[in-house]
């Protein structure tokens, strides 16, 4: 009776993990597939205020003058292992909210330690210094996170010394890649003001 029951026990617990290991891989399975299907399903042209139904995990992003601006960004900050930033990113990881922002692009670092990030928004109407805030709130929470380990004291410096600047039409955030060496403030400024 008391070997039964241990057998029962062993199989009940043994299924029971079955189960948690087939939803785990269900769920993700199925994650990516709407999320590739997301994404094949929204132009890589329009932006979060053109359709403010757009759920913003789709990875909605700007338009092609935007693209220009990020890529000549590149020539002076390139960015190691490049992942493009999504509408996902910019409410959940920049904390901005899809009515500030008219339409934006954006690459970052996909390697650890390496903080490297390009970004250019433009604003909704009146929304800049809410932009602004929200990139200066991203960096000290940045800042704060890598401070917590000494291998990425590289990444730290990066985001202390990230630059944030803007005007109405724009707003830029730089920081620097490790390998970058270039000067990101004046290269901000002529976008800006060139």
């Amino acid at each position: 009776m008391k070997n039964r029951s241990k057998m029962i026990a062993a199989t009940l617990v043994v299924a029971l993990g079955c189960t948690l290991l087939s939803g785990c891989g269900s769920s993700a399975s199925s994650t990516a597939s709407s999320s590739e299907a997301a994404s094949s399903s929204v132009p890589a042209s329009s932006s979060l205020s053109a359709a403010p139904s757009v759920n913003l995990g789709e990875g909605t992003n700007g338009n092609d003058e935007l693209a220009e601006t990020v890529n000549t960004l590149l020539d002076t900050d390139p960015i190691s292992n490049q992942f493009e930033i999504t509408a996902m990113n910019i409410e959940y990881d920049f904390g901005l909210k899809a009515e500030d922002v008219a339409s934006y692009k954006g690459v970052k670092s996909n390697d650890n330690g390496d903080a490297g990030l390009v970004l250019v928004i433009e604003p909704a109407e009146g929304k800049m210094q809410d932009v602004i805030d929200a990139l200066n709130t991203y960096r000290e929470d940045q800042v704060a996170f890598y401070g917590n380990y000494s291998e990425f004291a590289q990444a730290q410096d990066n985001m202390e010394n990230a630059v944030i600047v803007g005007n109405d039409e724009l707003v830029v955030m730089l920081v620097a890649s490790n390998e970058c060496s270039a000067d990101l403030t004046k290269a901000a400024d002529s976008l800006l003001n060139g």
